[in-house]
């Protein structure tokens, strides 16, 4: 292995590691809905949920589609895994009852939320990475500036629409008021959720794109000359 694939290698490694903490982190933290009793702002994975775009995004420009989809898909199972030894650790005899009890109920939707946010990952994933390509191929800027503009651009519509189908997918088949859970959502705040959530998400990338993104992009490009 030469240099140059060398770097690469090294490069992807880093973005596996940090997109695979990124994305089990978000999926822990959905389980808290943020808001009011009768307005949801969004799950609490939205802390985490923009950064796990962002590195999408960095790794479908850098490396493409196969690499990608291999990327988001190992994340997608390490999370699922994460989940199902939550299940168990449900089962499992404990200490303190009140622990216990509070550790129950916080992963009580478990199964439903490992199968919905798997589903809503890949799915939310695909979309982001497949319009960053068609837009790139479609791509083709003269001068730095235009250049810019276009990867900008690229970044937030594939977030936006993205993150919907991320959101709405999620918010769907792990709250939709179906008696299976205690942590079901009215059908009204699973829709303000997905909306509320995606405009937060996007705010966030979008502010993020022109300082870590497109130089990030830049780095690792040049460096790989």
């Amino acid at each position: 292995m030469d240099t140059k694939q060398q770097k690469k290698a090294t490069a992807l490694a880093v973005i596996l590691a940090l997109y695979s903490v990124f994305t089990v982190l978000q999926n822990l933290y959905e389980m808290k809905t943020l808001g009011t009793a009768n307005f949801a702002v969004g799950g609490g994975g939205i802390v985490f949920s923009w950064a796990t775009f962002l590195i999408m995004d960095i790794c479908t420009e850098i490396y493409g589609k196969k690499k990608t989809m291999q990327v988001y898909t190992f994340a997608g199972i390490l999370n699922l895994f994460t989940v199902l030894v939550s299940q168990i650790l449900v089962i499992l005899p404990g200490t303190y009852p009140e622990q216990n009890e509070a550790f129950r109920l916080i992963f009580s939707n478990g199964p439903r939320t490992a199968v919905a946010s798997f589903a809503a990952f890949w799915c939310g994933n695909f979309v982001n990475m497949w319009i960053m390509l068609l837009m790139k191929k479609a791509d083709n800027a003269k001068g730095k500036f235009a250049a810019f503009m276009l990867l900008f651009l690229r970044a937030v519509l594939s977030t936006i629409f993205g993150q919907f189908v991320d959101n709405a997918l999620f918010a769907t088949l792990a709250f939709a008021p179906i008696g299976l859970s205690a942590f079901e959502m009215r059908w009204i705040d699973i829709f303000t959720s997905s909306v509320v959530g995606v405009f937060n998400e996007t705010i966030i990338e979008t502010c993020m794109v022109p300082f870590i993104t497109i130089p990030v992009i830049n780095k690792l490009k040049k460096s790989f000359e």
